[in-house]
């Protein structure tokens, strides 16, 4: 990006705050049509990624002074984009959570009820369990364009024992479900009996666990005592420990 470029986005940028007076801080995508009236770029793509490119070399080069109003907000995954009038400060319309979307789902993940309940089946059977294990043969339904099969994955897979945990948390409502929810509800029915005919040609154990057999809050959720959940858990598993 050459210098008489980047007098020009700093001559685009301040002519867009002289003419809208009320907005203190925008992204940098929506000054894009601006910048290709202005000849600084041909065309946009993705949203702001030309003058984002342009950002990030800066940004390389320890040059982004070069447009004052430029806020970088930092993510682990990410930077993000923002203009910002002289003399006003970025205030994010909502909490921007520090860590990445992947590290989001893998904490939902190691806080969920199933995560748990395999922890301590582990501890007391001395065994890690293959979460969501799958096997070539135990596939579902061909996909809508007729190609290819999901692999049904099993909760908890103890190869050793020869034994298969599957966690449900039975659900008493039905007459309120909308088609589509009953049409999931089915296909779920018909995956977990694909399930059981494929543990029975293994010859392999399989143990059903209710959520309800263990202390749940008001929204159904287990609360974690592991004491009293590691004795309801010795009863079901007593057979293997």
């Amino acid at each position: 990006m050459s210098e008489e470029n980047i007098v020009k986005i700093n001559e685009v940028i301040a002519h867009y705050f002289n003419t809208n007076p009320s907005v203190d801080w925008i992204p940098v995508k929506e000054i894009m049509p601006a910048l290709i009236e202005a000849a600084v770029f041909n065309k946009d793509n993705k949203k702001g990624l030309p003058i984002r490119k342009v950002l990030r070399k800066l940004d390389m080069e320890s040059e982004l002074a070069k447009i004052p109003s430029v806020h970088a907000e930092r993510r682990s995954d990410n930077i993000y984009w923002y203009l910002v009038r002289d003399g006003k400060k970025y205030v994010p319309k909502e909490l921007i959570n520090p860590i990445s979307r992947k590290e989001q789902n893998l904490q939902a993940i190691q806080n969920s009820d199933e995560y748990y309940l395999v922890n301590l089946c582990d501890e007391l059977l001395k065994q890690k369990a293959s979460r969501k294990h799958t096997f070539n043969t135990l596939v579902g339904n061909l996909h809508k364009k007729g190609k290819g099969r999901t692999k049904l994955p099993l909760d908890a897979y103890y190869e050793d024992l020869k034994l298969v945990l599957e966690f449900f948390r039975k659900n008493e409502i039905t007459d309120e479900l909308d088609e589509e929810e009953k049409t999931r509800k089915a296909q779920i029915k018909y995956y977990n009996q694909l399930k059981k005919k494929a543990i029975l040609t293994k010859k392999l154990r399989l143990i059903e666990i209710n959520y309800a057999s263990f202390e749940c809050d008001a929204e159904n959720k287990l609360v974690k005592n592991s004491e009293s959940d590691r004795s309801v858990l010795k009863g079901i598993l007593k057979d293997f420990i």
